[in-house]
């Protein structure tokens, strides 16, 4: 019997950081189980939602039971023999990358704006449109750059959604703000929205600590109601318009043809929202500078009249992580 190779996917998630770097990871770790790959999440106390999120994708988790980011980390991490190391986090300081280069390992990082303190990456993956070459200019090794919205690292359940026929339900509003909405902007939007004559559907992340505030504030509302998380892509890509947090939530939206409202809850996110405003972003807040939520309903308002399915092209979104195991593979490097 051939022995299947592990790749091994190095994240965190909290309700500070939230789970935007579990989440990606997890849809490039399904891409690689369809790939043939045993895959590992190694994290550091991983949050009970995420660790579920995890087998349901059937990836295994590994506990480190070290501190993390540092050295102990990296020599933590590179005991577990991945023939993939992908490595996805803000935090990881240098010593991190400095073990796993002194080691000659062959590693990528997933990145948005030049975060990453690696120096000598194998591979660079930023799904961000707007991701340059000249962003990693200063990386040597001549490492493979994978840019853009044809690398986005969309789950398989919304990979296969995009393929469907879908059937939309006009003045359906579709409200998610991430993980954890540690900016507390559910509630305060859903209640913006309370005089329209639309139907709200409200997703509650996995790591959101104000769920009963939520619940309370949808159960006011005759037309609003909070879905299971195992509803999220269904009742998504059946929605006229979604209001999203500006992180990965944007890109399954353009891959599910939904027209979106963005709000930059992190300062990662900026860049990448702007860089998609109007092509398929309709509109944009700033969630960390105190939103007028009227200006939200106002917006809904405004893009319920015009809202019109995104345009086919941003369809190749749901390409993004075949894209990328077909890059890793065809690297030349033994251990992709």
């Amino acid at each position: 019997m051939v022995e299947r190779k592990v790749a091994v996917l190095r994240a965190d998630a909290s309700d500070l950081i939230g789970v935007g770097h579990v989440m990606r990871s997890l849809a490039l770790g399904e891409a690689l189980l369809d790939a043939g790959f045993d895959v590992v999440l190694a994290s550091v106390d991983l949050p009970a939602g995420m660790r579920e999120e995890s087998r349901k994708c059937g990836i295994t988790v590994v506990d480190l039971q070290c501190a993390p980011f540092g050295a102990a980390d990296a020599s933590a991490t590179f005991s577990l023999n991945g023939a993939v190391l992908v490595i996805d986090g803000y935090k990881f300081e240098r010593e991190f990358f400095e073990i796993l280069e002194n080691r000659a390992t062959d590693f990528a990082v997933i990145d948005d704006n030049v975060e990453t303190k690696a120096l000598a990456p194998s591979v660079v993956i930023n799904q961000n449109p707007h991701a340059t070459a000249e962003m990693y200019a200063h990386l040597s090794g001549k490492p493979q750059l994978l840019l853009g919205l044809q690398y986005a690292l969309l789950r398989r359940e919304v990979r296969a959604a995009a393929k469907q026929a879908k059937s939309t339900i006009v003045g359906k509003v579709f409200v998610a703000m991430g993980g954890s909405d540690f900016l507390q902007l559910t509630s305060p939007i859903v209640h913006g929205l309370k005089d329209l004559d639309i139907e709200i559907c409200v997703a509650i992340g996995p790591t959101n600590g104000q769920r009963q505030q939520i619940e309370e504030t949808v159960m006011s509302i005759p037309r609003a109601r909070v879905i299971l998380q195992a509803e999220y892509i269904t009742e998504l890509a059946s929605s006229s318009l979604a209001i999203l947090a500006a992180g990965s939530s944007l890109w399954e939206a353009a891959a599910l043809g939904v027209p979106s409202i963005g709000l930059i809850v992190a300062d990662n996110q900026s860049g990448a929202a702007q860089a998609f405003l109007n092509n398929g972003l309709m509109d944009l807040f700033d969630g960390r500078e105190g939103v007028q939520f009227e200006q939200i309903a106002e917006s809904v308002v405004m893009n319920l009249a015009h809202a019109q399915k995104n345009s086919e092209h941003l369809a190749a979104i749901g390409l993004g992580v075949e894209n990328i195991i077909r890059e890793l593979q065809l690297f030349g490097k033994p251990s992709f």
